[in-house]
């Protein structure tokens, strides 16, 4: 009903796990073309020689500034005192807008000049006195690798499918044809946190919510931790239900808790599975002999596999 947000992982764990640097991210772009603004208009940019340079901007951050334009000299800036710049790169999905860099008359570091507010526009016209420039550009790139983050979700879905255990808070729905024959319903995906309800359909085939003080919610904490249980309360019988499918809905909230509470070693198999998304890129290999090393991702992912006791029976 409700997954969890964010990451399990950190872009910056995986890459320490596949060994690169910190710019692998959203390439950065390519240098423009500039000019002297045509028409020609008095502007603010000052008399002497100029660079430009771009970064791309993403929701996780921003390049490191790309390669600087070739010079671009203003002889008067009461005549013509503008930049043109076209050709301007276009970064991939995740670029949401870009900045320009204007290396000033005096030399040194390029620094903030403009925003391209979008991903679309190919041209741009720098006006801005180097007095009125911005922070230096960026030497890092911040932004993050759109393929390492579709390895983090999937070594995460990978994870729990094998361990049958919910690694971040998150809520399901639990829905069977009829309640079972002894006093207990077993919770799936531990470790259980809360019930959030539990409804039933009546013999008269309406949804009810049943009372929580009819039943006990047992839910064993821990790295390991079993299922957990809604056990009936002392002298309470399970209601009677309609007898169609899906007679009972229990809606739960299952996982360790935040990032910071899956156990490390689930985490470490996760990185284990990247790492061999990432050296093993098709289904076969041809010529070569390979041995599975122990303990690796599926082997962590499996020490933590909880084995369901309660079968699902169907209404009568």
């Amino acid at each position: 009903m409700t997954a969890p947000t964010g990451y399990l992982l950190t872009v910056a764990e995986v890459r320490r796990q596949l060994l690169q640097n910190a710019s692998v991210g959203e390439p950065a772009p390519t240098a423009p073309t500039v000019a002297l603004l045509s028409p020609a208009a008095a502007g603010n940019c000052d008399n002497g020689a100029h660079r430009v340079g771009l970064t791309f901007i993403t929701a996780d951050g921003e390049t490191e500034i790309g390669p600087l334009s070739d010079i671009v000299t203003i002889a008067d800036k009461a005549v013509n005192g503008q930049i043109a710049c076209t050709n301007v790169a276009l970064g991939g999905t995740l670029v949401t807008s870009r900045k320009a860099y204007l290396v000033p008359v005096a030399g040194g570091a390029a620094k903030y000049a403009a925003t391209i507010s979008n991903n679309t526009a190919s041209t741009l016209t720098i006006n801005v006195a180097d007095a009125s420039l911005g922070a230096e550009a960026p030497t890092v790139n911040t932004t993050v690798d759109p393929e390492i983050l579709r390895w983090i979700d999937s070594a995460e879905s990978r994870g729990q499918r094998v361990s049958r255990r919910a690694f971040r808070t998150q809520t399901w729905d639990l829905v069977r044809d009829a309640f079972p024959s002894c006093g207990y319903l077993e919770i799936p995906k531990p470790p259980l946190q809360t019930i959030t309800h539990l409804k039933y359909r009546d013999t008269a085939g309406v949804l009810q919510t049943w009372d929580a003080a009819n039943y006990v919610v047992e839910a064993p904490a821990g790295d390991f931790a079993q299922s957990g249980t809604v056990t009936l309360a002392q002298g309470i019988s399970w209601p009677t239900t309609y007898g169609q499918a899906g007679d009972v809905q229990v809606r739960f909230v299952a996982g360790y808790g935040a990032t910071s509470a899956v156990p490390k070693l689930l985490k470490d198999g996760c990185l284990l599975w990247i790492a061999t998304r990432a050296a093993q890129r098709e289904d076969l290999l041809s010529g070569s002999i390979i041995a599975k090393v122990p303990g690796t991702s599926d082997e962590i992912f499996k020490s933590f596999r909880v084995w369901p006791t309660q079968s699902h029976e169907r209404a009568a």
